[in-house]
């Protein structure tokens, strides 16, 4: 699905959206598209972040879903590279504080609201990153498949192969980027693995046990990492693989509602 059919299905469907260009013209231009967001809006906050390779319409299906409309405020966008978003940038840090910044012109620095951010696969890292920079507003962070952990973090024989001169002449420019951004991953997770003890957010994890591409260890990782009782909940399917959000969308959905529901407190102990 493009651009262009997701926001007609959108029309079709009577979901009215706003095309976001924070930036717009330079190289750090992020494209967002919002939805459910109307003026002074006291709706919680919802934020989805795609994996690598991806875009904004990976969440097209919980952006139009009439429960999580009434609920939320959504903003879907593309990561630096991908989509409408020019300027790549493979780097986990300096994506979180390019979106980061992007998210300080859409919304005020401390909503009183609930800001939630919801990462899956490579998406995973520069969300929870975002929740751990100063001044981040993030209340809540929903990790699916989440690539954490640099010791799992081990190129394949594919990505060696797309980076060379022939691949990157016939390889599709999402592709690439995708692959810039595999290239230095395990080594920028170790540069900020000290940083993780820095989260604030209530943290919610869903993995598969099945996953190929992002370890099932990453959730020992987090449980490791993350601040004490930071995580509030853990749901592990051991029987499904990476591609969460689409193959478990009612999981998902479920859960972003359970935040939503929530009273905004201090962490309570973990639940598994």
């Amino acid at each position: 699905m493009t651009e262009a059919e997701a926001l007609q299905d959108f029309s079709r469907a009577g979901v009215a959206y706003k095309e976001i260009d924070t930036n717009k013209g330079s190289e750090a231009a992020i494209h967002s598209v919002s939805v459910g967001c109307p003026g002074n809006t006291e709706k919680d906050v919802l934020v989805f972040i795609h994996g690598s390779p991806g875009n904004w319409i990976h969440f097209w299906r919980y952006m139009k879903d009439p429960d999580l409309l009434s609920t939320f405020c959504m903003i879907g966008l593309d990561r630096p590279g991908f989509g409408s978003s020019p300027g790549p940038l493979p780097d986990v840090d300096g994506q979180a504080k390019r979106i980061l910044n992007s998210l300080y012109s859409i919304l005020s620095k401390t909503p009183k609201r609930k800001l939630v951010l919801v990462g899956h696969s490579y998406g995973g890292p520069v969300a929870a990153r975002i929740a751990a920079l100063e001044e981040n507003g993030v209340t809540h962070l929903v990790l699916l498949a989440a690539a954490l952990d640099p010791e799992k973090e081990e190129l394949k024989w594919y990505n060696r192969a797309a980076n060379t001169g022939l691949a990157r002449s016939i390889l599709p420019a999402d592709l690439l980027t995708s692959n810039m951004e595999m290239l230095p991953m395990k080594e920028q997770l170790l540069a900020i693995e000290s940083d993780w003890k820095k989260l604030k957010a209530e943290v919610y994890i869903v993995q598969g046990g099945q996953d190929t591409l992002v370890s099932p260890e990453n959730l020992d990782f987090a449980r490791r990492m993350f601040p004490s009782r930071s995580i509030l909940r853990e749901i592990y399917l051991p029987e499904e693989g990476h591609f969460l959000p689409w193959k478990n969308f009612s999981t998902v959905k479920g859960l972003l509602l359970e935040i939503s529901e929530k009273r905004n407190s201090a962490p309570s102990p973990q639940e598994k």
